[in-house]
């Protein structure tokens, strides 16, 4: 007679362990290791001035001035037979380029403005040459690695390019008011959610806060480069000063119209109308958050921006704190995206890439400028009823941009 009963989920277990060590697992590749000090750097500057790429520690870099082009040797081990450079800029080259050996074919090569961060993946443990071409402004790298192995460690970036399209817009003045002021919102829908969710900044004060602000982003699961303003970072004594240093209040306006039209996202959400503890570039970013709304959809305003992008009609904008249509959304809640851990603890975690900021500012989903806290300043699609949702009657067609075109 045949024996017909059914394994036990014990039995299953025990098979399945077993077969996993008798099989080869190519797939689970395990992170790669920083090789970068048994690898001999040839590079301009003294011994002092070299150190500065491998102190890790981005207020110093590595600086070359003028135009010219500098050239990094990189001598492998010998044990390295795959790995990848990864490069921290503090000022970008104008050109670089990566070749390995004798190829005639480039790793890596690009022209013009790039990413701050840089990953490089190559094969073989032939020498590497790092070519940086540069205008009198000059080159300057914060931070430089070299790992072996298929895949660099999981906090090296390897950015996409930016957003074209959003489902959600994070509009803020610094690099960490995406953290301090907005909560969970970019781990919870970037990672649960699984929404375009673009980040656009309108200061940054220099390179050390930019890649602070580089790290927060990707622990927080964003893959697409930011979009970074070039206002100046300026805490000024009025308001008026402080639209003055910005260009005035039109051409503020005309940057997030830009954006808006740019990504035509469904959802926008920025800063407190007082400026969460009164902060002037608070103050200007929400309200020129607010002021772009019915510009992006006039094509009479900023017509050069029209013509490139078309005109859009934001769906819905929330102010941090706002209080009228309020909400508060919970960042508390465990979530499976992120394996059970809680939207306010991802950006907790991305926060504390911010070391520069840590004296000064936490995380908070209580108190008087609770990141949970939040108000419909504007809609077109009605008002909530759940208040748990900023996507809250987004139907489906909107949030994939199969709704009609804006009228050009």
């Amino acid at each position: 007679m045949t024996d017909r009963r059914r394994a036990t989920p014990v039995t299953v277990l025990t098979l399945f362990l077993i077969l996993m060590t008798l099989l080869p697992l190519p797939a689970l590749a395990k992170e790669g290791r920083d090789i970068t000090g048994k690898c001999h750097f040839t590079m301009p500057g003294n011994r002092a001035e070299r150190a500065k790429a491998f102190d890790r520690k981005y207020k110093s870099a590595w600086t070359r001035m003028g135009a010219r082009t500098t050239v990094i040797e990189i001598d492998l081990p010998r044990s390295a037979k795959q790995g990848g450079v990864y490069v921290c800029f503090a000022r970008e080259p104008d050109h670089m380029r990566l070749t390995q050996g004798n190829q005639a074919v480039p790793l890596y090569e690009s022209t013009g403005p790039g990413f701050a961060h840089r990953y490089i993946p190559f094969e073989g443990n032939g020498p590497l040459r790092l070519e940086l071409s540069t205008d009198k402004e000059g080159v300057a790298i914060s931070e430089l690695y070299v790992f072996s192995g298929e895949q660099p460690p999981h906090w090296v970036q390897r950015w996409q390019p930016p957003l074209e399209q959003a489902d959600l817009l994070v509009l803020v003045a610094h690099p960490d008011d995406e953290l301090l002021w907005m909560g969970g919102a970019i781990p919870y829908y970037a990672q649960e959610r699984g929404k375009d969710v673009a980040v656009a900044y309108m200061t940054c004060a220099n390179p050390m806060r930019r890649s602070e602000m580089l790290n927060g982003l990707w622990t927080a699961g964003i893959r697409n480069y930011p979009y970074i303003g070039t206002f100046r970072d300026k805490r000024m004594p009025t308001m008026r000063d402080s639209w003055r240093i910005w260009g005035g209040e039109e051409a503020v306006t005309g940057h997030v119209v830009d954006l808006y039209r740019r990504l035509k996202p469904q959802v926008v959400l920025s800063h407190d109308l007082k400026g969460e503890y009164g902060h002037p570039a608070h103050i200007l970013t929400a309200r020129a958050a607010a002021a772009a709304l019915e510009a992006a959809a006039d094509l009479a305003r900023y017509p050069q921006s029209a013509a490139e992008h078309g005109v859009w009609d934001v769906p819905k904008l929330y102010l941090h704190l706002y209080e009228d249509n309020a909400m508060e959304m919970d960042w508390r809640m465990p979530v499976a995206a992120l394996g059970g851990r809680t939207a306010l603890a991802i950006s907790e975690e991305a926060f504390e890439m911010h070391r520069s900021q840590q004296a000064k500012f936490a995380v908070a989903v209580d108190g008087k400028h609770s990141a949970s806290r939040f108000g419909l300043y504007r809609t077109l699609v009605g008002s909530d009823m759940e208040k748990n949702d900023f996507f809250e009657h987004i139907r489906p067609m909107e949030q994939t941009g199969d709704m009609p075109s804006p009228i050009r």
